[in-house]
């Protein structure tokens, strides 16, 4: 979970449902530390076995999975934390 980012991103390409990602307008995002990552398309994500997630970035040298936080509040999710842990509502 990343409240900062603006996307969700990914830099496993094997998470993707389809092989063919469609094109990203965005071609470079921008990492906390200021170094550049690659956009090499978007796709889509299973997150559940009947529930993913659109126009994910696939982005060359990221290292982690990132949820935008921004991004499952505008699909309609509820998205609660505690001290230890986070909780994601459809």
């Amino acid at each position: 979970m990343d409240s900062g980012c603006t996307n969700h991103m990914t830099g496993d390409k094997e998470l993707f449902t389809e092989e063919k990602l469609s094109p990203s307008s965005q071609k470079y995002i921008t990492f906390g530390d200021n170094n550049k990552g690659k956009v090499i398309g978007l796709g889509k994500v299973a997150i559940s076995k009947d529930k993913h997630i659109d126009e994910v970035m696939l982005v060359q040298s990221l290292g982690f999975n990132l949820m935008s936080i921004s991004k499952l509040c505008d699909m309609g999710m509820l998205v609660l934390f505690s001290a230890s842990r986070c909780v994601v509502v459809s």
